[in-house]
C-alpha cells in the first residue's frame, strides 16, 4: 500500500484554516441533519442577556442551508490541491491495471482498454512509436467525475513531447458498451478503497459528503412537505 507523502500529511494537519472551515461545516450539516430526521424545529434561543424567538423556523433552516452551500465551496477550494494529489496517486494505480495496459515483453504487443480507446488516433503497435518512443508514451487519468474521466496520452520522441491526446471516457461508450462499464467500475473500485486504506483521503471528502447529504435530506424533506 502506498502511504501519502509526509509533508503533504503535514501541509493537511498544519492548515488551520482547513482545520477551522472542515469543523464548522460538519457542525452546521449535523445539526441540519438533525434537524431534517427528528422534525425538531428551533423556535427560540436562550443567551446570557436576553432569549431569541424564532417566528419563522424554516427560514432557519434556510439559513443554514446557505451556510452549508457557502461552506462547502470554500472548503473545496481550500481541499483542493490535497484532493488533486490523492488523486494522483490512485489514478496511476488505476492505470498501472492490465485491464487498462498490459504489455507483452516476449512479442512487444501492447493490448487493453486504453490501446484500443486510442487506436482511431495512434497505434500504439506501430513498429515506428515502437522502435523511436515506447518508452516514452506517457498516460495520465483525470477523473472530474467516474463517469466523466478521461485520459491523456502523450508521446515523447527526438523532438520532445507531442500534443496530447484527450479523450473522454463517455465517448467510448458506443463502441465498448461492457468495457466502459468495467473501466467505470475499476475508477469507483480503487476510489473507494483508497477511501478505507488512507485516513487523510476519507479526512478530506468525509465533511463534503457530510455537507451533501444535509443538503440533499433537507431539501428532499422540504420538497415531500410541499406536495
Amino acid at each position: 500500500m502506498t502511504e501519502p507523502p509526509k509533508d503533504l500529511t503535514e501541509q493537511i494537519n498544519n492548515d488551520t484554516v482547513l482545520a477551522s472551515c472542515k469543523k464548522t461545516l460538519i457542525i452546521l450539516s449535523s445539526i441540519l441533519l438533525a434537524l431534517t430526521f427528528s422534525g425538531a424545529k428551533i423556535t427560540e434561543a436562550n443567551t446570557f442577556i436576553f432569549k431569541i424567538t424564532f417566528t419563522n423556523p424554516l427560514g432557519l433552516s434556510s439559513l443554514m442551508l446557505l451556510a452549508i452551500g457557502y461552506l462547502l465551496i470554500r472548503y473545496n477550494s481550500l481541499s483542493h490541491l490535497y484532493v488533486e494529489s490523492f488523486q494522483k496517486q490512485w489514478s496511476e494505480k488505476v492505470i498501472s491495471n492490465s485491464f487498462y495496459r498490459n504489455y507483452d515483453h516476449h512479442n512487444d504487443i501492447v493490448s487493453g482498454f486504453i490501446p484500443e480507446l486510442f487506436k482511431p488516433y495512434v497505434d500504439l503497435n506501430n513498429e515506428r512509436i515502437k522502435r523511436e518512443s515506447h518508452d516514452f508514451v506517457e498516460y495520465d487519468l483525470k477523473t472530474q467525475l467516474f463517469f466523466n474521466a478521461y485520459f491523456y496520452l502523450t508521446i515523447h520522441d527526438e523532438s520532445g513531447p507531442s500534443e496530447p491526446i484527450k479523450i473522454y471516457l463517455f465517448s467510448s461508450k458506443s463502441r465498448f458498451k461492457l468495457k466502459y462499464l468495467a473501466a467505470i467500475s475499476l475508477i469507483s473500485y480503487y476510489w473507494l478503497i483508497e477511501q478505507f486504506r488512507h485516513r487523510e483521503s476519507l479526512e478530506l471528502y468525509g465533511p463534503m459528503f457530510i455537507g451533501f447529504i444535509a443538503v440533499f435530506c433537507s431539501v428532499w424533506s422540504r420538497f415531500n412537505s410541499s406536495i
